[in-house]
């Protein structure tokens, strides 16, 4: 269903290609049936408009979160950040939420870690038995650390939606962003 909301401009597209269409075959053949077909597809549009509004993807969410995310670590807000991070939170490594917590604090506190930016978000799969989605995006980490100014990486992210409907992180996976399987083995 994600890819219905978020193709838009396929859809989109695809409306406005066939009323063009039927336009010049008005144009053509001066059908009578051409201001209901126009209005026909003036009510898709809106119809598509209004659920895409209302519909909100696994991508999506996680957008917002990354976005949240991204701006509270760079107004130095760590425990803000970490508040989209499940109680039941884990590593590849194994590192629980309370040893990330402490890692990622004394990483803020010595400024290692400026700003962290996420793009390239895509949801790669969707377990809808336990409301959870996969989702891969390219992150710059930006800050001073190893003489490292900023590196990037492709991070796998598995959200889960709660049962109040607020995303949030589960675990992640860091990956070599040149060979994209090669997964790295971070210090936590």
């Amino acid at each position: 269903m994600d890819f219905l909301f978020e193709g838009r401009f396929t859809i989109y597209g695809g409306l406005i290609l066939t009323w063009v269409g039927l336009f010049i075959i008005w144009t053509f053949s001066k059908f009578n049936h051409f201001s209901k077909t126009t209005m026909t597809i003036a009510f898709l549009i809106i119809g598509y408009g209004v659920l895409d509004k209302t519909i909100v993807t696994d991508k999506e969410n996680a957008e917002i979160v990354l976005k949240s995310i991204s701006k509270e670590i760079k107004q130095g807000s760590i425990n803000f950040a970490l508040k989209h991070l499940d109680e039941r939170f884990i590593t590849a490594k194994g590192t629980d939420l309370k040893s990330f917590e402490t890692w990622l604090t004394r990483n803020q506190a010595d400024k290692l870690v400026k700003d962290i930016i996420f793009w390239d978000i895509e949801n790669i799969s969707s377990g809808n038995e336990k409301k959870t989605c996969k989702i891969s995006c390219m992150v710059k980490i930006k800050g001073d650390w190893g003489g490292f100014q900023e590196a990037i990486y492709r991070v796998e992210f598995l959200f889960q939606t709660r049962k109040d409907r607020i995303p949030t992180i589960l675990s992640f996976q860091v990956f070599d962003p040149v060979n994209q399987n090669n997964r790295l083995e971070i210090g936590i």
